[in-house]
C-alpha cells in the first residue's frame, strides 16, 4: 500500500468518526432523525470511497486525458449505484425514507467533497 493510499484510509477514517459522533449526538438528542441503518450506510461510504481512491491512484500513472475518463466513468457509475441502493431501501423501508435520505445525502457531499479534494490536490501536486 502506497503513503497516498495510507494518507487517505487515515483522514478517511477520521471524517467517519467524526460523522459517527455526529449522528450517536443526533441520534440521543432526536431519535426521529436518525435513520437505524445510519453504520451501514457509514461503513458503505468509507468501504466506496477506499475502493474508488485505490483505482484512481491505479489510473493517475495514465495520461490525464485518460485518468479523467476514468473519473467522470468512475462518478458517473458511483451515481447510479448511489440511487439503486436509495431507492431499494426506501422502497422496502418507507417509514424510514426521509432520515434514511437525508442521511444519505449528508455523507454523499461530505464524502465527495474529500475525495475530489484529495484527488485534485494529488492531480495537481
Amino acid at each position: 500500500m502506497n503513503e497516498d493510499m495510507i494518507d487517505f484510509i487515515i483522514k478517511l477514517g477520521v471524517i467517519g468518526l467524526v460523522l459517527a459522533v455526529g449522528n450517536f449526538l443526533l441520534g440521543v438528542y432526536i431519535p426521529s432523525a436518525v435513520t437505524p441503518v445510519w453504520p451501514w450506510l457509514l461503513i458503505f461510504f468509507c468501504l466506496t470511497n477506499s475502493f474508488l481512491f485505490w483505482l484512481f491512484n491505479r489510473a493517475k500513472q495514465k495520461k490525464l486525458s485518460s485518468f479523467t475518463n476514468y473519473f467522470m466513468i468512475a462518478t458517473f457509475s458511483k451515481l447510479i449505484a448511489y440511487l439503486a441502493v436509495i431507492l431499494v431501501y426506501v422502497l422496502f423501508n418507507r417509514g424510514d425514507a426521509v432520515p434514511f435520505i437525508l442521511t444519505f445525502f449528508v455523507y454523499y457531499i461530505v464524502f465527495t467533497a474529500f475525495e475530489v479534494i484529495t484527488i485534485a490536490k494529488q492531480k495537481l501536486g
